[in-house]
């Protein structure tokens, strides 16, 4: 049996009870589902938590639903950060789209000094994206995506965080030879250059930041390519 429609509710989980879809998923349970009172559905928060739910009440403006038994997600063993340059059109929603349905906890956009492009849409139209993608695959903890920022403040977070910082790169190391630093901080940044890669200023600065190398794969890959890669390749790791 095919598992019942997934929708966000406008609040996090805490509690057995009714809980309100926000006004887009209203109106796609609504105008393009056809959902109605007493159709099940899978609801979730984006932050973990899920359940079997049942709609209480279906209208053009509003649609709420009642959970009895709420769920959670476990959490993965790092908190995994992907730092990336923008690739351009429609490939960054394709960035954003395999990074959720890959685990990534947070999306930073970088500007750098060889991007050419700041990417598809603006936050809001993102988190539609990352929306998207978690029901598709199933997933109840969306990730957090950051305004578009600087490599600075890229490296900031992560001596901020005491993240372990990395730097893709089809020259260094196997994800898996660092598994131990891994464990031990729990939390991962990993920058990803334009196709053009980094300038020269900025690999000094990963250098001083002591950011370590990290082989996604032999190749030389497209930005979205190589943001899904370390999705999966940091997961693997540890």
């Amino acid at each position: 049996m095919a598992e019942p429609h997934r929708f966000l509710a406008s609040e996090p989980l805490l509690a057995p009870g009714e809980y309100a879809l926000g006004p887009e998923e209203s109106h796609h349970a609504f105008r393009v589902m056809r959902m109605a009172a007493g159709d099940a559905i899978t609801l979730f928060d984006g932050f973990g938590r899920y359940g079997a739910a049942a709609i209480s009440l279906a209208d053009r403006d509003r649609v709420t639903a009642r959970i009895t038994e709420i769920l959670e997600d476990s959490r993965p063993r790092v908190h995994l950060t992907i730092a990336t340059a923008m690739p351009k059109g429609k490939r960054w929603q394709v960035l954003v789209e395999k990074c959720t349905e890959l685990g990534v906890d947070r999306i930073l956009p970088l500007l750098l000094d060889r991007s050419v492009a700041k990417g598809e849409g603006d936050p809001a139209r993102w988190r539609r994206w990352a929306i998207e993608a978690a029901k598709q695959s199933r997933r109840a903890r969306l990730p957090e995506i950051l305004e578009p920022g600087t490599l600075a403040a890229a490296i900031a977070l992560a001596e901020r965080e005491a993240a372990a910082l990395f730097v893709g790169s089809p020259g260094g190391e196997s994800p898996k030879a660092y598994a131990a630093p891994l464990a031990a901080s729990g939390k991962a940044l990993i920058v990803i250059g334009p196709e053009g890669g980094l300038s020269e200023r900025e690999r000094e600065w990963c250098g001083r930041a002591a950011a370590a190398e990290i082989r996604l794969s032999p190749f030389a890959l497209r930005i979205e390519t190589a943001a899904a890669a370390a999705c999966t390749l940091i997961r693997d790791a540890v």
